[in-house]
């Protein structure tokens, strides 16, 4: 399972109370212990994602608990129920798996995945070229399919 790292909510005493969620289109805030509910709970995979909202996430609950505050921290693990929809995909790709490897090849077929192995020459140059003005590298895939792109528009220019 993914490690999440959410809010942990705590009252004026410093007793951990729960994992803090919102309610109502963000404007009320809760805390839920129940391990079945902690899918509701505010929650990213990476601490600085955490960070990122924390300020006034915590200034809201100290309102609203009245001197509480929140701290990042690691959640225990748990389960994102599936919505109906998910559970309805999931039954019916069980029963069809003749109609997905169809789907999967005919996709595979209008999308083909190239490989090939540069010359040192080759790798060399390409990350020369790899940095665009404003100094971020392009991924492979980027560079290859730019410099295709400009290849095919020369020749037909008649280079």
């Amino acid at each position: 399972m993914t490690q999440f790292y959410g809010y942990r909510c705590y009252d004026s005493n410093g007793t951990a109370l729960g994992w803090f969620y919102t309610t109502n289109s963000g404007r009320a805030c809760e805390y839920t212990n129940n391990p079945t509910d902690l899918h509701w709970a505010k929650k990213w995979r990476t601490i600085k994602g955490a960070e990122r909202l924390f300020d006034g996430e915590n200034s809201r609950w100290r309102v609203v608990s009245k001197g509480g505050w929140l701290k990042i921290e690691p959640m225990p693990e748990f389960k994102i129920p599936l919505t109906r929809t998910a559970l309805k995909r999931k039954k019916w790709d069980a029963e069809n798996p003749e109609a997905i490897r169809q789907s999967k090849a005919e996709y595979d077929r209008k999308n083909p995945v190239m490989s090939f192995r540069p010359t040192p020459e080759l790798v060399q140059w390409l990350e020369e070229e790899r940095w665009a003005d404003d100094e971020k590298p392009e991924t492979d895939a980027a560079l290859i399919k730019r410099k295709l792109e400009k290849l095919m528009k020369m020749e037909n220019q008649g280079y």
